[in-house]
């Protein structure tokens, strides 16, 4: 049952991911355009542009939580017998949801304060573009709590 939710989050996420990616790059392309041909600027779209950056950064972290794809050492556990890797693994795990659990609470801390501070050439709260940490933090949570249940589900099929 949370394997298909967090298949269906996944594909959300992807094509959010996208879309973001995609505005992203149209309004460098814009910006590029403005400066060179027109000689002129929108001073606000330097802020948007790390708004949409910081989200499309956290919502790809979270797919690739997701995914079981993020940046992993694996020097060590290769070198493992199995018994002991899936030991590691659940440490692994574990851990992951500590540092998600504390990215979630200290996102919220951060969101709260800077909801008060507008962007410098545009008068919206900066806490939305931190919003992006405590809200993948959720989804990373999720996902990650879902590895760990395929895993049990796997190693009791093994046994």
């Amino acid at each position: 049952m949370l394997d298909i939710f967090v298949r269906k989050c996944c594909a959300v996420l992807e094509a959010l991911a996208g879309v973001i990616f995609l505005t992203l790059f149209s309004l460098s392309i814009v910006r590029i355009a403005m400066r060179y041909f027109a000689g002129a600027a929108w001073i606000w779209l330097p802020d948007v542009s790390r708004l949409l950056f910081i989200w499309v950064v956290f919502i790809g972290a979270s797919v690739l939580v997701a995914r079981n794809e993020h940046l992993v050492m694996d020097f060590f556990v290769t070198k493992l017998k199995p018994a002991a890797a899936r030991q590691l693994g659940v440490i692994i795990r574990f851990s992951e949801l500590a540092f998600f659990g504390v990215m979630l609470v200290g996102g919220v801390r951060i969101v709260d304060v800077r909801m008060r501070i507008p962007f410098d050439t545009w008068d919206f709260p900066t806490g939305w573009a931190y919003l992006a940490v405590p809200v993948c933090a959720i989804f990373m949570i999720v996902f990650s709590v879902n590895a760990m249940m395929q895993s049990r589900a796997t190693t009791k099929g093994q046994r």
